[in-house]
């Protein structure tokens, strides 16, 4: 369905919200980080979670802690999706199981050849 063939109806409104965090992500900035993607949770249809920035040295204990919010954000009309996990942090978050998209960041190609 393209955006032209959609009408919205009364009512029908999708609020996405986006985090980038910066930093390396262990202990307290991950228990931040949950609070606040809890606190999206109640109020936006999809969270980007951008990891781009961020580094994760334990990627068993953030893939545990994303539980939590990846269970508030299943739904049909909800996602959590996260955008840059590196290879070791997507093992662990299969492990961990739960509602979690994944996206890849698209190669940076140089600007100049």
């Amino acid at each position: 369905m393209t955006v032209l063939a959609h009408t919205p109806a009364p009512g029908d409104f999708w609020l996405t919200a986006v985090l980038r965090p910066a930093g390396v992500l262990t202990g307290t900035a991950v228990d931040r980080l949950v609070d606040n993607l809890m606190a999206l949770a109640d109020r936006a249809n999809l969270v980007i979670l951008n990891l781009v920035a961020a580094t994760i040295p334990k990627p068993a204990a953030f893939a545990r802690a994303l539980r939590r919010p990846g269970a508030a954000l299943s739904a049909p009309d909800r996602c959590l999706l996260l955008v840059g996990a590196d290879e070791d942090l997507l093992r662990e978050l299969r492990r961990a199981g739960g509602d979690i998209a994944t996206l890849r960041p698209p190669a940076v190609e140089p600007a100049f050849a």
